[in-house]
């Protein structure tokens, strides 16, 4: 890397990481503007949701061949025509007129956020040297773990006093101004310029991926074992295993999945899987928790988990710069405990805990989760040989987008039953037929009766505070079960870091040592 380079280095990756940034909360940003969409285009639940579904199938279609594409391409090419389709789908979706064109919108948008991230995260380690990757992924993860905790913050906050749209129209200027930055500051990297396209490889990568996630992501409302969801994810698995064949015995394939050869790299791939379900867990159940049951709105519910964000994202480079000092297997198990301490002491979470407390819960998990994310992630990426880098940095965005979709279905699936089994539970012991169910029934139904209802309309009021107090009681029993879960799965994770052992890969090249001269 010559002086220019270096000038440049800290522009460059304050234009990626503004980038990375605008994707990854633009996966989250549209939840909560939802219900207003669906008033404005006159759609119902299903018919809206494909809003997210199909940006979230997209993102997962269009990593896979962002290895194949910046080695045919170039790395400053795809970047800035990933951005450019961002931006433009942006601004579509903001004047979009209808549910089918924002649907349509929306897919252009997850074109260029989709390829985002994994060009963006090859950048870095191709422009830093290994012993400078640590500090520069640590940058790099504000975007990736603070974008996501703002998110529903920053819409609810747009849809409930600006407009809806803006959430999108936000991104224009942004991206606008990106763009010439990245243009200006960037050089071109040496890259691959034969490879042939792999048509047979693009099919059964993208009919695999959209497929499996389309049935995972259905699993949460209709169950593992519903036909639909079965088909979806029984075909979805063929066509990647055809997938997996091709690449592994092709000579050019679109996706090297001979990387995980490098013990490392596919080690810390589990890892960093267990952790992005612990990490999305809390980020879907608090918001129930505080919305559903509390009360608050979501201005509110995101000011509350605003201060996890704030210590993540502080932590985050702090973690980078250990990480280059004593590497990723003692700060990923030192993060793995304070996870998983956390989330014991979210177990214990109910009605009538302070949300001081939840604020310390969550800070706690925010510090854990930074100590394990961009280490874990840097030192497999550190197992590969640097010219592999775009490959691994593909595969590994593609098996966390299905990990965080398995972790939130199955999360989703298994909170609806733990409330089942304690609302049976909580209803038997609250049978009217019961001596206790009795004397409760009998003291509520009096409190509604000193309050002057007629004894009919007591007994009717009587009853349907027991059921919500049945409802609400289930709900946060189920969460406290969910989280116990998360806490095993910390310790797994914990266990799994002591075996990740760092070591340079033979016949990797220094990285930013193949940076060209064109502009």
């Amino acid at each position: 890397m010559d002086n220019a380079d270096m000038k440049n280095r800290g522009l460059i990756l304050a234009t990626l990481l503004i980038a990375v940034f605008m994707a990854v909360l633009d996966s989250s940003i549209v939840n909560v503007s939802l219900p207003r969409m669906m008033q404005v285009f006159g759609v119902n639940t299903d018919e809206i949701q494909w809003v997210v579904t199909a940006y979230a199938l997209m993102v997962g279609t269009i990593i896979p061949i962002t290895g194949y594409l910046t080695e045919r391409f170039g790395y400053k090419r795809i970047f800035m025509i990933a951005l450019f389709l961002f931006t433009l789908g942006s601004l579509l979706c903001g004047l979009a007129w209808s549910n089918p064109v924002m649907v349509l919108f929306r897919i252009v948008q997850a074109i260029g956020g989709g390829a985002l991230m994994p060009v963006v995260q090859a950048l870095i380690f191709r422009m830093f040297p290994r012993e400078k990757r640590g500090q520069a992924m640590g940058i790099f993860g504000i975007a990736i773990m603070f974008a996501p905790a703002i998110g529903p913050t920053l819409s609810g906050y747009i849809t409930e006093y600006l407009n809806w749209r803006l959430i999108f129209f936000i991104n224009v200027p942004i991206g606008v101004v990106v763009l010439f930055l990245a243009a200006a500051a960037m050089r071109e990297m040496e890259h691959y310029t034969e490879q042939k396209f792999d048509f047979w490889g693009f099919v059964t990568s993208t009919a695999g991926f959209s497929t499996l996630l389309y049935g995972i992501g259905n699993a949460a409302d209709k169950g593992w074992s519903d036909p639909e969801v079965m088909a979806f994810i029984g075909f979805g698995a063929v066509c990647l295993l055809f997938f997996i064949l091709i690449e592994w015995n092709k000579k050019e394939p679109m996706l090297r999945i001979q990387v995980v050869k490098h013990g490392v790299f596919s080690l810390t791939q589990v890892v960093l899987s267990i952790a992005s379900v612990i990490l999305f867990v809390p980020l879907f159940l608090f918001p129930i928790f505080l919305e559903n049951i509390m009360g608050l709105s979501a201005v509110q519910t995101g000011l509350l988990l605003l201060p996890q964000a704030l210590v993540t994202g502080l932590m985050m480079p702090i973690a980078g710069r250990l990480y280059d000092r004593i590497g990723a297997r003692w700060l990923a198990v030192a993060g793995f405990a304070v996870t998983a301490f956390s989330m014991y002491l979210t177990t214990s979470l109910d009605v009538n805990t302070p949300f001081s407390t939840i604020i310390l819960w969550l800070v706690l998990r925010g510090l854990g989760i930074s100590l394990v994310m961009m280490p874990i992630t840097t030192a497999g990426l550190n197992a590969v040989p640097n010219e592999l880098v775009n490959q691994a940095t593909a595969l590994s965005s593609t098996i966390r987008q299905v990990a965080m979709s398995f972790g939130t279905a199955w999360a989703t699936l298994l909170y609806s039953h733990r409330i089942a089994f304690h609302a049976a539970a909580n209803a038997d012991q609250l049978n009217v037929f019961s001596p206790t169910g009795q004397m409760v029934f009998s003291q509520i139904q009096q409190l509604f009766m000193t309050m002057g209802q007629p004894m009919a309309e007591a007994r009717q009021s009587a009853i349907g505070y027991l059921a919500g107090q049945i409802r609400i009681h289930s709900m946060v029993q189920g969460m406290s079960d969910v989280f116990y879960v998360t806490v095993w799965l910390a310790v797994a994770a914990l266990i799994l870091a002591l075996f990740i052992a760092e070591k340079r890969p033979e016949g990797s090249q220094p990285a930013g040592s193949s940076l060209q001269e064109t502009a």
